[in-house]
């Protein structure tokens, strides 16, 4: 079935309020089998504002992945797709180019592992964190600076790579202060 087809068929889908004129409307424009896996194509539940919104809860620390999808009714894969990128998430480590002994800082900030060497858990905002690294990083590169996703992508991607868990949820009482 082609693109042109689907959305053809969408579009007759949503305009039409009595299911069985969309069955009759649509097998014409669409072939009869085609008309069983088109009905399983759903448009979305929520808005291109929904999915912003769901975005900035993330990326500010006001809620987890899950917590986003169920509130705002956005697939956990679409937050992630549109958050960190459909590929290839792992390649921001690379691009920010922290050496070993700069690596070891960040974990020994984030996650005090000096005392608790198996300590992979932080409560520091991201925002402390990313100010942090930049402060290292700008002893090579004096321009270094996170911009946009970029610091939350760095972030997560650090995470994973040193199986850190992030305990700090931004309060809104707190007004984005760190409060470690």
């Amino acid at each position: 079935m082609s693109q042109l087809c689907v959305c053809l068929a969408l579009s007759v889908l949503r305009r039409l309020a009595n299911p069985l004129r969309k069955a009759s409307h649509i097998s014409k424009v669409v072939g009869r089998a085609d008309y069983t896996t088109l009905l399983k194509l759903k448009a979305p539940t929520w808005t291109r504002h929904d999915l912003q919104e769901a975005i900035e809860a993330v990326v500010t620390q006001k809620m987890r992945f899950t917590q986003a999808s169920t509130k705002y009714g956005i697939p956990k894969g679409t937050l992630y797709d549109n958050i960190l990128g459909k590929s290839k998430r792992m390649m921001i480590l690379e691009e920010t180019a922290l050496d070993p002994s700069e690596e070891s800082a960040v974990l020994e900030f984030c996650c005090d592992i000096s005392v608790s060497p198996y300590n992979r858990r932080t409560k520091k905002s991201l925002n402390a964190i990313l100010n942090f690294v930049e402060r290292l990083r700008r002893k090579h590169d004096p321009g270094f600076m996170f911009t946009g996703l970029s610091g939350f992508r760095w972030w997560w991607a650090f995470c994973k790579k040193h199986s850190i868990v992030s305990l700090y949820i931004n309060d809104e009482n707190e007004n984005g202060a760190d409060s470690s």
